[in-house]
């Protein structure tokens, strides 16, 4: 008898090992997606530090905060803007503290943000047509700046612009103007006028972008046109009530983050208030009544820049008053742990 001979492996010993081994894989899979959203989220929590250093060293330096948006001239109720607009974003200002000269100096600043298109001229012929170079600002405005942009949102947008996730806090009332936050239109806050304190008052957050698409419904980058007569209260009410079904019948804006030079309300700025990760409203007359929720990716909550600088993640399920109360510089609202 061969005592050098070999067993081979049987059918079913095969079976089972490869059955064991798909199990491990099975394991191994989540906790490898888990580690990877976990770094994608401290990086996301990173961007939002960086631009919170870059506010900071540009209110050394100026003595005031960047306004949230520019002029517009388009009277009490908000139009599509006219080429006397000047309606720059928070993030155009701070772009010499981001270590982006180069962009900064590109950007002419007496001019509407893309003139000599009104809005954005994204869907403009002649600037699609010139991959955006048409555009008096187009060589800053295209420019992919990662510092603007959360690695684990998804991008669907189909526009030449530099896009964005990141948002300026206009307060945490509805006004798509003049809000009570740190960035509202042509503001001029200090720090030494935030009375709440600045570990209690919400500088930045994120916000998912768009779908580009009107036949697909994503409620955390969707804002939902509802026009009415509405007051602030029951604006407030109603929009956040709403669950994401009931927010899809109603016509739908899919351009969120499409780029990050102009201080519109859909692509640099949002308020507080609706909670997190919730469905976002507007009154269909005006953009001065508004409710733009932070929303991410991340599981369960957002990141938040709070006013002294530090990031913090706050859950979905965040007290609506204390939220609300992030948002405003001086409203004296009591705000709970969050």
């Amino acid at each position: 008898m061969n005592k050098n001979s070999r067993r081979g492996f049987t059918l079913i010993e095969l079976l089972i090992t490869l059955a064991v081994i798909a199990i491990l894989i099975a394991l191994l899979l989540p906790a490898v997606q888990m580690a990877r959203e976990s770094a994608r989220k401290m990086s996301c929590a990173n961007n939002l530090k960086q631009i919170g250093t870059a506010l900071h060293n540009y209110h050394a330096a100026h003595g005031v905060l960047p306004f949230g948006c520019g002029t517009d001239y388009d009277g009490i109720v908000s139009s599509l803007g006219t080429l006397n607009d000047r309606r720059y974003s928070a993030h155009s200002q701070i772009l010499q503290q981001l270590d982006q000269e180069d962009v900064y100096y590109r950007i002419t600043f007496d001019v509407a943000p893309f003139h000599p298109y009104v809005n954005s001229g994204a869907t403009d012929p002649a600037c699609i047509a010139s991959s955006g170079l048409s555009a008096e600002n187009g060589e800053a405005a295209v420019t992919v700046i990662s510092t603007f942009l959360c690695p684990t949102d998804i991008d669907r947008l189909k526009n030449m612009w530099g896009h964005n996730n990141y948002r300026s806090c206009n307060g945490g009332g509805w006004e798509g103007r003049n809000g009570n936050g740190m960035f509202g239109q042509n503001s001029s806050v200090t720090f030494n006028m935030v009375s709440d304190g600045l570990s209690n008052t919400a500088m930045f957050s994120e916000r998912c972008k768009g779908t580009w698409d009107h036949a697909i419904f994503d409620p955390l980058s969707d804002i939902y046109d509802m026009a009415g007569i509405w007051n602030e209260e029951t604006f407030q009410t109603f929009c956040q009530s709403l669950s994401p079904e009931e927010a899809a019948a109603y016509p739908q804006n899919v351009d969120a983050g499409q780029n990050w030079l102009a201080g519109n309300f859909n692509w640099t700025r949002y308020n507080h208030l609706v909670t997190p990760n919730h469905a976002s409203c507007k009154n269909g007359f005006t953009w001065d009544g508004v409710g733009m929720a932070a929303s991410s990716r991340h599981s369960g909550g957002v990141n938040v820049l709070l006013g002294d600088g530090h990031v913090r993640f706050v859950s979905e399920t965040v007290d609506q008053p204390t939220w609300q109360g992030l948002g405003s510089i001086s409203g004296d609202e009591p705000i709970t742990e969050f």
